[in-house]
């Protein structure tokens, strides 16, 4: 699948101009047992991140920097939460309810590349999930999710989603809003 993702809540007139400039991109596709995905930002603003979070280990709280993430389902019991962010620190987490039940010791085995666009303008990152590693087939039907990019800081501060349409709140976790990704 190759999409790009619809603005759906940029926070004052800053962000909404800034987003004007601003295009995000999303691939998946399958490759044995793993799914690949690649999000290319595309805009000539730098990126929003924190060099003082680690590379190592899953990072909470990612998602106050700039990040591109993949929310997949692959079974009913749990779907699952992969972020990178444009220094290829990462954030992972299995959610069974939305802010009030998950396992935030899970690991996957993900593989995650962050990268500069030729020309300096953006930034993407590459995921390799084991399908196995979440319980789930293989098989394309029974991927659903969403992808989303959180970009800027402050009053330009934009969110984008695949799926989902305009919010007055940004909300990512509508498991009930989760489509095919393939």
């Amino acid at each position: 699948m190759h999409s790009t993702l619809k603005l759906v809540h940029p926070l004052g007139e800053q962000g909404a101009a800034l987003a004007s400039k601003t295009s995000v991109r999303f691939e998946s596709y399958l490759e044995g047992h793993q799914l690949k995905v690649r999000f290319e930002v595309r805009s000539s603003k730098s990126p929003h991140v924190n060099p003082a979070l680690s590379l190592s280990g899953s990072q909470w709280g990612l998602w106050d920097w700039d990040v591109v993430e993949l929310f997949l389902r692959v079974g009913p019991e749990a779907y699952y939460e992969f972020q990178v962010s444009p220094l290829n620190q990462h954030f992972e987490l299995k959610i069974f309810e939305p802010r009030k039940r998950f396992d935030r010791d899970f690991t996957s085995g993900f593989t995650h590349r962050a990268f500069g666009l030729n020309g300096g303008q953006g930034w993407g990152a590459e995921m390799d999930i084991p399908l196995h590693a979440l319980g789930g087939s293989p098989g394309a039907v029974d991927l659903i999710g969403n992808a989303f990019a959180i970009l800027g800081a402050g009053v330009e501060r934009t969110y984008w989603s695949l799926h989902l349409p305009p919010q007055e709140v940004p909300d990512f976790h509508l498991p009930e809003r989760f489509a095919p990704i393939l």
